[in-house]
């Protein structure tokens, strides 16, 4: 049977058509890592034996665009699977703009992760999966568009594309959280014979003691004070409670920033010891007790 034969099946209420094979996967699914060979998913076919989906398969054009975990686990564990079934002429750009979002709601991913991820979802369009040999250019996505959506620079998207073009092994293992980003692009740069690179000081002008004593008393710490609050709260969001320790962590042994390792030890250190004498203030600032069993 054909994709257009099946897609003619397809009923409007939801009813999953009649593959004589199942569905194929679509690279949107592929996009973010695989945990196929985890215990994690081993867990997840535990759970579907069990209890079956919690949250059916997304289908488009025939294509399975996210779950394909959820899809094998249900092979594996003989349950029929259950879908959902996008319109055939929903825009791309808009498929996968769900399925991204869709993602980072349930993944803890590293920075690494993230930028691996953005590289691959730059300039992905429907033409990839061959429907159509044309480009259009309003379904593109460009490397700030991914960069942004997955929370990362347009630097860390570029060094992950060099490292998937130059170093496919040690892109594999950025993407299972194995490898920094840093670390595989430094050994990416080794093998190339390209000289190691260097963390060069920013210019004064821009480091915040040089902009405190610049501002004199027109500055105001509540403007640092509010950015570092509104950061933390966006990371705690993201990433859950480990994952923002992990991401702190990285940011640390890499080296980058404004400042160098030790100050921003110091800096971190200061703020947990003056935060820890307010912490019984800062929960009673609590509508409701954080839900943080689905992020960590």
């Amino acid at each position: 049977m054909s994709a257009s034969d099946t897609l003619d099946r397809l009923n409007t209420e939801g009813i999953r058509p009649a593959f004589d094979d199942e569905p194929k996967y679509h690279e949107l699914s592929t996009v973010f890592m695989s945990f196929e060979d985890t215990n994690e998913f081993e867990g997840l076919v535990i759970s579907v034996k069990k209890y079956g989906l919690f949250e059916p398969i997304l289908m488009w054009q025939g294509w399975i665009v996210d779950g394909r975990h959820r899809h094998k686990a249900c092979l594996k564990s003989e349950v029929e699977p259950e879908y959902e079934y996008l319109p055939d002429d929903m825009p791309f750009n808009v498929v996968r703009d769900r399925v991204v979002a869709a993602n980072l709601m349930r993944r803890h991913l590293t920075t690494g992760q993230r930028a691996m991820t953005a590289a691959a979802l730059a300039n992905m369009t429907q033409a990839d999966n061959q429907w159509s040999a044309k480009t259009n250019s309003s379904e593109l996505k460009s490397t700030k568009d991914s960069a942004d959506q997955l929370n990362v620079g347009t630097t860390a998207v570029k060094i992950a594309k060099a490292i998937k073009r130059y170093a496919p092994d040690l892109a594999e293992k950025v993407k299972k959280g194995e490898m920094t980003l840093n670390a595989a692009d430094n050994e990416r740069r080794k093998r190339q014979g390209l000289p190691e690179k260097t963390n060069a000081p920013k210019p004064k002008g821009l480091e915040l003691d040089t902009m405190m004593k610049v501002g004199g008393k027109n500055w105001n710490s509540m403007v640092s004070a509010g950015s570092l609050v509104s950061t933390a709260r966006d990371l705690y969001l993201q990433d859950g409670e480990k994952g923002m320790g992990r991401s702190i962590m990285q940011i640390l042994e890499s080296g980058e920033g404004k400042h160098s390792q030790s100050y921003n030890a110091m800096g971190l250190i200061a703020l947990y010891n003056s935060l820890g004498s307010h912490l019984s203030e800062i929960e009673e600032l609590l509508l409701d007790e954080p839900d943080t069993a689905s992020m960590n």
